[in-house]
C-alpha cells in the first residue's frame, strides 16, 4: 500500500530535523508541505508544528503568515493539552494584530475559556454580540470561515467538550449537554455511549457522568529515613 503525503513528508523530516540540524532554515519548505498534508489528511505532530515556528522566529525573512495561522488552528484541536499556549507564545507580539492572526486568536479565547455556545452559535451565523463582549468576539465570518476549511475542527471540538464536561461535571442537564455539543438530543445516547456517561437513575432529565469522590487519590508519603541517617546529619553540623 502507498504511504499518504503526509507519511512520506513526515519520515523524510524525522531524518531532517534531528540534532544540529532541527533548526536549520533549509528545512522549513519540507516542514511547510508536511503541515500542509497534515491539514489535509487530518493528522497531528506537535514537533513538526513548534519547530516550523520556531524557525520563523529565528528567521524573519522566512515567516509564512498562512502556515503560522494553520499551525495555530491545528494546536487548538488537541485542547486540553497546553500545545495552542506553547505555539502562541512562539509568535512575536508584533505579529498577532494582523488581519490574518487576530481572528485566529480570538478563536483560541473562545475555546480556551470553555465558550462552547458562544463558539456553535459563531458556526451556525446566530450569534448575537453581549455588551459585555462587544470588544473581545469580532471577525464572526472570519472565524467561521477558517473553522469550516480546517478538516475535523468541529469534531476536535466536540472531543474536548467530553473532556471538559468529563472533567468537571458529576451530572449534567441533557440540555445544557446538547448545547454544548452542538448536535440534537437524539443524538446525545451516541456520545454517552462513547464516554460511558449513564443516565441518572433518579432524574431522566439529567446524564450521570462520574462520581469524582470516587476517583479521588491521596498521596502516602513515605519517609524513608532511618535513625543513622539522621544521627550522621546531626554529627555533620
Amino acid at each position: 500500500m502507498k504511504p499518504s503525503e503526509y507519511a512520506r513528508l513526515k519520515s523524510k523530516l524525522d531524518e531532517e530535523i534531528v540534532g544540529i540540524n532541527k533548526y536549520n532554515p533549509g528545512n522549513i519548505g519540507l516542514l511547510e508541505d508536511c503541515i500542509e498534508a497534515m491539514i489535509n489528511e487530518n493528522k497531528y505532530d506537535k514537533n513538526i508544528l513548534l519547530t516550523t515556528l520556531k524557525l520563523y522566529q529565528l528567521n524573519t525573512p522566512l515567516y509564512n503568515e498562512s502556515i503560522v495561522r494553520k499551525i495555530l488552528l491545528k494546536t487548538m484541536m488537541v485542547f486540553p493539552r497546553n500545545d495552542y499556549a506553547l505555539a502562541s507564545y512562539l509568535i512575536d507580539c508584533e505579529r498577532i494584530n494582523t488581519n490574518d492572526i487576530k481572528p485566529v486568536f480570538i478563536l483560541g479565547e473562545i475555546l480556551e475559556t470553555c465558550n462552547f455556545t458562544v463558539f456553535w452559535s459563531i458556526m451556525r451565523g446566530d450569534y448575537k454580540k453581549d455588551e459585555a463582549h462587544l470588544d473581545r468576539f469580532t471577525h464572526m465570518a472570519e472565524i467561521q470561515k477558517i473553522v469550516k476549511s480546517t478538516v475535523g475542527f468541529e469534531d476536535a471540538v466536540r472531543r474536548y467538550v467530553c473532556d471538559v464536561i468529563n472533567s468537571c461535571f458529576q451530572n449534567i442537564n441533557k440540555n445544557m449537554l446538547a448545547k454544548f455539543l452542538n448536535v440534537s438530543l437524539g443524538k446525545l445516547s451516541q456520545y454517552q455511549k462513547a464516554m460511558s456517561w449513564k443516565e441518572n437513575a433518579e432524574n431522566k432529565n439529567l446524564i450521570f457522568i462520574r462520581n469524582h469522590e470516587d476517583n479521588i487519590k491521596c498521596k502516602n508519603i513515605e519517609e524513608k529515613l532511618s535513625f543513622e541517617t539522621v544521627r550522621q546529619t546531626m554529627l555533620n553540623f
